[in-house]
């Protein structure tokens, strides 16, 4: 495995609890989508799979499709190995892989690949590379799922509120931020609170850089891969599908 750096060491805590509300609104689209992946043409890969709720999602709406869920972060690695050890039909169709994106041994043919809430990690030098390494590995008619978050573009986000979430006695509070950083980044302010009735628990914060990516610099740069940009469900949702160009 290569060095890794965490970013979600503060804040993987809370993440997976807080993007539950993205799941349940955007899940029904992502599965329309993965719905049209080949079947017996190879795993899917589930870039960035977080806690799982994306391998899962694999799971339930490919029924017998082996799913490679690659996660770096070891706070999110273990919510996931757990979610997927306490299922017996997980066990034997989910293989985690610790290593990121750009360091796994992935198949050399892939039926998918779901890239959900990731894209932003990675530098335009570093997606040249990913998408030139995906596209030699995507089975006929397989496609990379994508989306891409707000900002498409770097801009200011004022603070907002992205979750409450009651569990037992406490209160599970999130808030977020953004400030461009650079032509084509922007850094994220994170903070979290846990409260109990009218008392602090904890409260936390933690800032990391995000590359923005849009609609137009995704076609830029997929295109000279062999490969074509297509928009998938609700606009909110900001899903794309990625395939190679003719197939």
């Amino acid at each position: 495995m290569t060095e890794y750096t965490d970013p979600y060491a503060v804040s993987g805590e809370f993440l997976d609890i807080m993007i539950a509300g993205w799941w349940e609104h955007h899940g029904p689209a992502v599965a329309e989508a993965v719905r049209d992946l080949p079947a017996d043409s190879g795993p899917v890969v589930d870039a960035g799979a977080g806690g799982g709720w994306g391998a899962r999602l694999l799971a339930r709406t490919l029924p017998g499709t082996r799913v490679l869920a690659i996660e770096p972060s070891p706070v999110l690695r273990a919510v996931l190995l757990s979610r997927i050890a306490a299922s017996a039909e997980l066990r034997d169709r989910v293989t985690v892989d610790g290593d990121d994106l750009l360091s796994a041994r992935l198949p050399v043919r892939v039926g998918g690949v779901l890239a959900a809430n990731l894209i932003g990690h990675f530098s335009p030098h570093e997606r040249d590379a990913l998408w030139g390494d995906l596209a030699s590995r995507l089975a006929p008619n397989a496609f990379i799922l994508t989306n891409l978050p707000h900002p498409v573009a770097p801009e200011r986000v004022e603070r907002t509120r992205m979750s409450d979430i009651r569990l037992g006695e406490r209160t599970y509070s999130g808030w977020a931020q953004a400030e461009p950083d650079g032509p084509e980044r922007v850094t994220w302010q994170m903070a979290y609170e846990v409260r109990e009735g009218d008392r602090l628990v904890s409260r936390s914060e933690v800032r990391y850089p995000w590359w923005t990516v849009s609609e137009s610099s995704l076609r830029a740069e997929t295109e000279p891969h062999g490969l074509g940009v297509t928009p998938q469900g609700p606009e909110d949702a900001g899903l794309y599908r990625i395939g190679r160009v003719g197939r």
